[in-house]
């Protein structure tokens, strides 16, 4: 269950025709894949992460987040990327995610409704756009 850096874009493993969602990055700049995990509440966030995750979470966890800043920079120090549904380009997440060096996209609408856990995605984060594709 491990993932990669994309390393070519035409790579004929990864089919990216368009993405399937569209956020702001907020994080460094990008390409990586790998299974997703969706987090819809903040006890789905009480596991054991690997290096390499990807996670998306809903957009209710956004009060959990206020109410502890601190598992941000925990949850950066984790996953590898971390899409949102809410959020904005100036904030803690993206603050944090510069700092570890991570990939982050927020603003990411329905993301937990398109994305299932385990579902295999490529996230590209460029400048300040972030795009999520589904990987056949």
């Amino acid at each position: 269950m491990g993932c990669r850096k994309m390393s070519d874009p035409n790579d004929d493993n990864d089919l990216r025709l368009f993405p399937i969602l569209r956020g702001e990055s907020v994080g460094v700049d990008g390409e990586f894949s790998g299974p997703v995990f969706v987090a819809k509440s903040s006890d789905e966030l009480d596991r054991s992460w690997d290096d390499y995750d990807i996670v998306a979470l809903h957009k209710d966890l956004q009060e959990y987040f206020s109410e502890h800043p601190g598992f941000i920079d925990q949850l950066f120090q984790e996953v590898m990327v971390v899409i949102t549904e809410f959020g904005k380009p100036i904030s803690d997440f993206a603050a944090i995610a510069h700092a570890r060096e991570r990939m982050a996209v927020v603003k990411a609408i329905d993301a937990t409704y398109v994305l299932e856990t385990d579902m295999q995605i490529s996230v590209v984060t460029n400048e300040s756009r972030g795009d999520i594709f589904f990987i056949k």
